[in-house]
Formats: structure tokens, sequence, C-alpha cells
């Protein structure tokens, strides 16, 4: 028996942005600017060109949501916006995977 984990997108996105805001100091921290598009806020090279910063934050959200950014990291193509991560992570945390069956 599989036990499924939702979360909603808007913890998601609230998540995503409290991270991100911590470990980019490029970024605003929600309330400092109430009309910051996050949503189409490109991560690279607007709030970061350090791959350092891309690195670090990957990793942090990995461990926040227990997935792996196996394609592309955030700010790579694919996840070039804050929108696109949330949406990668959305769909990786709330779709049902099939599990192998035993041989």
């Amino acid at each position: 028996m599989t036990t499924v984990t939702f979360i909603d997108k808007k913890r998601i996105r609230d998540e995503v942005i409290e991270i991100l805001c911590n470990k980019l100091h490029n970024l605003p921290h929600p309330g400092d600017d109430d009309e910051f598009d996050y949503e189409h806020q490109a991560l690279v090279p607007d709030i970061t060109k350090d791959p350092l910063d891309i690195a670090e934050v990957s990793m942090d959200l990995e461990d926040a949501f227990g997935v792996n950014f196996d394609e592309a990291l955030p700010g790579e193509a694919g996840l070039e916006t804050i929108g696109k991560v949330v949406e990668y992570l959305n769909a990786r945390i709330n779709t049902p995977r099939k599990e192998a069956k035993p041989k």
C-alpha cells in the first residue's frame, strides 16, 4: 500500500520563495515589495550568477521537498523562473508514481 502526501501548490510556492530569499539576498522577501513578480522572476542572471548559489538552493529545495532535480537545476533550461521551479516541484510531489512490482 502506498501513502500519498499532497502538498498544496501555494504552500510549495511559499516555501520555495522563503528558501530562495534566505539564500539569494538579491531576492526581496515577501512583504518587502508587494508588487514583485516571483512567478516570472528569472533566477539566472537576474538574482544570481554564482553556480554555487544555485547548487546550494537546489540542495535546500531537495531536502525540503524530498525530490531530486534530475534533468536540470533551478535557473537552468526548463527551470529558469521561480514559477517553473514551483511547477516542477508540484508535479514531482503531487503526481502519483507507480511502484515497481516485485519480481
